[in-house]
């Protein structure tokens, strides 16, 4: 008879499938069509049967496993419900590594914009279908608030992806005495908007704007914190647009700017400096003659905008492939490195 150990240390029986569809008052074979991720259970029904998987810590194929003397070779992949370049080219980068290590991926995304219920749901699906450990591709403050209040047992390895504020993840994500642990894997961004700014200071530019991405990015935290840092240490003034990402946004940030006050724009990302292209060529400016832009990612297209896009490049396939290693080094009690992976500029004509 296979047991888990109780919170209080003694053994008990593990809950089977009928213990979570009694906890939750539903049917076994609701609770089986929302573990195999059946997309026409009713979202109250759903939202029932996780918690109780959560509150019972059922782990389907547990048993089997542990008598087999083997590993799941299933990995937990939770995203977020946006399409940005980054964080899905990390995702992608990490699926095909662990598809070429033996392993399969199971993903589930999170709603633009997430809760503790949405991300606790998640996790107790993952959790239920017997994971090995979970990757969180979470590169946004209201992820890491949503792990931060989980009342839900993380009892496996989690890997946090773009989570480039250390001290901002949350301690308590996982069960003392589990054998679970936490790491995190990032790109250097403040390294990144140094290689930008350097790159314009060497040029000889000196009123540099910057279009930070949104406040609750960490990555574009810290893109935004380094470009003040470092215009206010040369002796400049920095001047920051807010924007969202998108290129509309940083067409709306550009139109917004004195051209003649400035002589080159710092986007917090690819798709913001197409929008700053796309405004100052309706003004009538000439780029890089008139104000030089610069961006950040390297998108595939970067390299076809007019003109060409300098951009600060991140590996995201590298990147996808240290959350996987990450992941082992965890599950097999081996060293993960954490530091952080470093970007690279890619110089074009736009500056």
């Amino acid at each position: 008879m296979t047991t888990t150990a109780a919170p209080n240390g003694r053994g008990r029986k593990a809950p089977t499938i009928f213990d979570v569809a009694e906890r939750a008052g539903v049917s076994h074979q609701t609770v089986s069509r929302v573990i195999n991720g059946d997309p026409t259970v009713r979202d109250g029904f759903r939202s029932r049967v996780t918690t109780a998987i959560g509150e019972l810590g059922y782990r389907p194929r547990a048993a089997a496993r542990a008598l087999a003397g083997g590993r799941s070779r299933a990995l937990g992949l939770v995203s977020a419900g946006d399409a940005l370049y980054g964080p899905s080219s990390t995702a992608i980068g990490f699926e095909r590594a662990a598809r070429s290590a033996g392993y399969h991926v199971l993903l589930s995304t999170l709603p633009d914009d997430p809760g503790p219920n949405d991300l606790s749901e998640a996790l107790s699906t993952l959790l239920a279908q017997d994971v090995a450990a979970v990757v969180l591709v979470a590169a946004d403050n209201r992820v890491l608030e949503a792990m931060a209040s989980l009342v839900l047992p993380v009892t496996v390895p989690v890997v946090v992806a773009n989570a480039v504020q250390r001290d901002a993840l949350p301690s308590g994500l996982v069960v003392p005495g589990s054998g679970a642990t936490i790491a995190a894997v990032a790109i250097d961004q403040a390294a990144g908007t140094t290689l930008a700014l350097q790159h314009l200071f060497d040029r000889g530019h000196r009123r540099i704007v910057h279009i930070a991405g949104p406040a609750v990015s960490q990555e574009a935290e810290v893109r935004r914190a380094t470009y003040e840092r470092t215009m206010r240490s040369a002796g400049l003034t920095p001047v920051v647009y807010e924007g969202d990402w998108t290129p509309a946004s940083g067409f709306a940030a550009s139109r917004a700017i004195d051209a003649t006050t400035i002589d080159a724009v710092f986007a917090g990302n690819d798709q913001m400096a197409l929008g700053v292209l796309h405004a100052f060529a309706e003004e009538g400016l000439r780029v890089p003659d008139d104000v030089a832009v610069v961006g950040f990612d390297d998108v595939p297209e970067a390299a076809h905008f007019t003109p060409p896009l300098t951009t600060v490049r991140q590996d995201f396939q590298a990147m996808g492939e240290r959350v996987l290693a990450s992941a082992r080094a965890l599950l097999e009690g081996g060293q993960h490195d954490d530091g952080l992976l470093q970007p690279e500029l890619v110089v074009r004509r736009s500056a």
